[in-house]
C-alpha cells in the first residue's frame, strides 16, 4: 500500500489544487505506514523494494538536482526526503551477513549501491548546498530540522553493509562537491546566525562534519587540510573557552555550545585518532589544551555527593545522559593519547592531557555501587529522553556509558 501511494504521486497530476493535496497525503500515509512497518520489525520481502520507489518519486519531482525546489512543493520535498530516510533505515539496519569477504560483501551491497551512492551525490551533496546558500542569504526562511534530516540520510546511507567498500568513491564524490569545506565555513560562522539566541547550524554542522569523519579516508583528508586548526579558530569556539558552558547554562545559547562540544568535536576528535593514528595525536592533545575549562569539568561532572568540587554544599547536581557520554570521550581520548605518548616516547611529542582519570573512575564506580542514587539524580534532555525514562531506557544507557567508562579507566593508572 505504501509503495501504490508512492507509485501513483510518480503520475502525471492534473494542475488543480485538490490533486497536490492528495500527492501530500499520499506521502504522509506511506510515511506512517512505513514507520508502523519499521516500528513493528517487519521483515516482508517487499519491505525491500521501497528504498527504489521512494527514490523514483522523489527524481520524478525533481528532475534535474540543479535546480532548486520551487516554493509550493517545499513541504511534499521535506516529505518524501522522510520517507526516503525510512526507507534507507530498512537497509541500514539490516543485519550484515557474517564472514563474508569484500567481493562477496560488496556483491550484496550492490543492488541498493547505486541508489545508496545517487542519494549522497544528489540529496546530500547538493541538499547542504542548498541549505548552507538559504541560511547565507535568509536566515530566517532556514529550517535546523531541513540540515537535521539530511544529516539522517547520510548517517543512514553509511551504515547500509558493504556501503563501507564504497567509501573512496563516496568520499571523492563529496570532495569534489565541497560539502567538507562548505561544512566548516558553515560551522565558523554559525555564531552569527543564531536563531533566538541559539547558534543551532554549529551543533548541526559539527554533528554532519562527525558522520562525515566515520569514513577513515575523509577523516585523513580532513585531517591534512587542518581541520582542527579551522575549528580552533572559528568565532563559534571562542564561546567554549569562556567558562559559562555547560548543560545548565543560563541561556540556550551556552547550553547549545556544550551539545556541540560533547556530541559533536569530542566524538570527532577520537574519529580522527582512529583514522590517522599517532600522526594526529599531538595536535589533538594541543587542541584539547585550548579548552581547560571544559576538560576540567568533564572531570568533575560526575563527582560523587558532598565530594562535589563545582558546586555549593548541599546542593543537588544532576546527571544527564550528554554528561556521562562526554566524559567516556574524554576517558578514550586520554587512554588513547597516554598510549601514544607511552609507546613513542622520545619519537614524537604528545602533551600530556590534564584530566584526573584516577578521581574520574572512583567516581564512576560509586554511582555503578549506588543505582537508586544515581536514578534519583538522573535528569532526562529533552523529549526523546524523557520518553527514554519513561520505558526505563535511560537510565539503562546512561549505565552502559559509566561501564564502558570504569572499563577503559579501570586497565591502569591514569588510563595507560
Amino acid at each position: 500500500m505504501a509503495s501504490d501511494c508512492l507509485v501513483a504521486n510518480t503520475r502525471p497530476q492534473p494542475p488543480e489544487e485538490i490533486f497536490t493535496q492528495l500527492s501530500q497525503t499520499r506521502a504522509d500515509f506511506a510515511t506512517v505506514l512505513l514507520q508502523r512497518l519499521i516500528k513493528a520489525n517487519s521483515n516482508v520481502p517487499e519491505m525491500q523494494g521501497l528504498l527504489n520507489t521512494a527514490w523514483d518519486t522523489i527524481r520524478a519531482l525533481r528532475g534535474s538536482f540543479e535546480r532548486a525546489v520551487p516554493d509550493a512543493n517545499i513541504l511534499y520535498y521535506r516529505s518524501l526526503l522522510k520517507l526516503l530516510f525510512l526507507a534507507i533505515r530498512i537497509h541500514a539496519e539490516a543485519t550484515p551477513q557474517q564472514n563474508l569477504g569484500a567481493s562477496q560483501r560488496m556483491a550484496q551491497a550492490s543492488t541498493v549501491a547505486p541508489v545508496i551512492i545517487d542519494i549522497i551525490n544528489n540529496v546530500v551533496a547538493i541538499g547542504i548546498r542548498e541549505i548552507a546558500s538559504v541560511i547565507h542569504d535568509s536566515p530566517a526562511d532556514s529550517s535546523p530540522e531541513d540540515f537535521a534530516l539530511i544529516t539522517g540520510i547520510m548517517q543512514s546511507c553509511l551504515r547500509v553493509p558493504g556501503m563501507e567498500l564504497y567509501q573512496s568513491q563516496i568520499v571523492n564524490m563529496l570532495t569534489q562537491a565541497g560539502i567538507p569545506r562548505l561544512v566548516l565555513t558553515l560551522f565558523s560562522w554559525s555564531d552569527s546566525l543564531a536563531v533566538d539566541g541559539d547558534p543551532i547550524y554549529g551543533e548541526l554542522s559539527m554533528l554532519f562534519l562527525l558522520e562525515l569523519s566515520s569514513m577513515p579516508l575523509m577523516a585523513e583528508q580532513m585531517a591534512i587540510d587542518g581541520v582542527l586548526g579551522h575549528l580552533a579558530s572559528a568565532s563559534i569556539t571562542t564561546y567554549l573557552r569562556g567558562g559559562k558552558v555547560g548543560p545548565f547554562a543560563e541561556s540556550a545559547g551556552l547550553q547549545r555550545c556544550y551539545s556541540l562540544w560533547a556530541r559533536g568535536i569530542l566524538p570527532f576528535l577520537l574519529n580522527l585518532l582512529d583514522a590517522v593514528q599517532a600522526s594526529i595525536a599531538g595536535e589533538v592533545s594541543l587542541f584539547l589544551a585550548q579548552f581547560p575549562t571544559l576538560v576540567k569539568q568533564s572531570e568533575q561532572a560526575l563527582d560523587a555527593p558532598e565530594t562535589n568540587r563545582i558546586i555549593q554544599k548541599g546542593a543537588v547536581r544532576y546527571i544527564t545522559l550528554t554528561i556521562c557520554s562526554e566524559t567516556h570521550s574524554m576517558a578514550l581520548l586520554t587512554f588513547i593519547l597516554n598510549n601514544f605518548r607511552n609507546n613513542l616516547k622520545g619519537v614524537t611529542d604528545i602533551p600530556e592531557v590534564q584530566w584526573d582519570a584516577s578521581s574520574v573512575l572512583e567516581n564512576v564506580e560509586f554511582w555503578l555501587s549506588s543505582r537508586p542514587l544515581l536514578k534519583d539524580r538522573l535528569l532526562p534532555m529533552g523529549e526523546r529522553e524523557m520518553e527514554m525514562r519513561r520505558k526505563g531506557d535511560l537510565e539503562n544507557k546512561v549505565v552502559k556509558e559509566l561501564e564502558g567508562i570504569k572499563e577503559v579507566l579501570g586497565g591502569g593508572e591514569n588510563g595507560s
